[in-house]
């Protein structure tokens, strides 16, 4: 594993990375090879811009944590969201990926601050009609972002801290960390914004804060998370959602008809997301094996080795179920 690691690494795929396979609380392996910026060694443990692992890990967590109904109208909590058939989008739509919003908008074109850029998302006209398909969307988890803030009155940054954090002991994960006692030392660059700064355009826009995208994090955080979950399982978290195919809420759900982005070694009822930076976290709730994979892609090329991940990503999740798996 650690061979597959250092020739993604020599491939020029990424700067550094951190990976870590755990069966319940055993760490199988924990490695971390490369540099975090091209130059200084990286080392176990560092802090990671995790994209949209933020999706699972704090805005579809919270939803099912807080207890709203999932059925319940967007409009309910977001009266502005109306028009072009909004009206009949849930909560599940968004997290499930039903909504029929477009994967995504460059706000930063138009917007300069989190006021305007959340007038724009609320004005994005649909795609598509909602639960006419499942098209993975960024918007949708902005929304329920907010859609959160609006029902307790209180910021993702302290909903994620008292809900979430605490109680899973990932103490060394948060939004804004150069604003939270994370020094820039332990901070990997992602590119185009420095360090400690997120990557995701529109939830730079928001603040840094955001349903989407914000969260940075370590791999033993997220194995910590990962630990949470399966200890505190929520069974709309690890089960197909009514006309979305491969999605639960949150994440995606590896199903026999439908390889998800792990490739096709997990078993059938693995759960688990991607990171645009190049990040992914996997777990099976079956056999108890989690997969934490860390880099930093995104410094490399903003998109021109996504192709490369997506093979790498897939490879080591293979090599992982072949070493660790039953």
């Amino acid at each position: 594993m650690e061979a597959l690691l250092k020739s993604a690494l020599k491939s020029g795929l990424f700067y550094g990375a951190e990976m870590l396979v755990a069966r319940r609380k055993k760490q199988l392996f924990h490695a971390a090879v490369g540099t975090y910026d091209g130059t200084r060694p990286l080392t176990k443990n560092a802090v990671f811009d995790v994209a949209s692992l933020t999706k699972p890990v704090v805005t579809a967590r919270l939803l099912c944590a807080l207890g709203l109904p999932l059925d319940s109208k967007v409009s309910a909590y977001i009266p502005h969201f109306s028009g072009g058939g909004k009206e009949a989008i849930t909560l599940r739509h968004l997290a499930a990926h039903l909504s029929g919003l477009p994967p995504t908008v460059r706000f930063i074109e138009t917007c300069t601050t989190p006021e305007e850029t959340f007038e724009a998302l609320l004005n994005v006209p649909l795609k598509t009609p909602p639960e006419q398909t499942v098209a993975y969307s960024c918007l949708g988890y902005m929304l329920l972002g907010k859609v959160l803030e609006a029902h307790t009155g209180q910021s993702l940054q302290s909903l994620f801290a008292e809900h979430i954090a605490k109680p899973s002991g990932m103490l060394e994960s948060g939004f804004l960390p150069l604003q939270n006692g994370i020094a820039p030392s332990r901070i990997v660059p992602s590119g185009r914004r420095s360090p400690g700064v997120v990557y995701d355009s529109n939830a730079w826009l928001m603040g840094g804060i955001s349903g989407n995208a914000g969260l940075f994090s370590t791999a033993r955080d997220l194995h910590r998370f990962a630990l949470w979950l399966l200890k505190n399982p929520m069974l709309e978290m690890l089960t197909s959602q009514p006309r979305a195919v491969g999605r639960a809420i949150g994440f995606e759900l590896q199903t026999p008809a439908h390889p998800a982005s792990c490739g096709a070694a997990f078993p059938a009822g693995a759960i688990g997301h991607t990171g645009f930076t190049g990040t992914s976290l996997w777990l099976d709730p079956k056999s108890e094996l989690i997969a934490v994979i860390l880099t930093n892609r995104a410094a490399v090329s903003h998109r021109g080795n996504m192709a490369e991940m997506a093979r790498f990503r897939r490879q080591a999740h293979a090599l992982t179920f072949s070493i660790f798996g039953s």
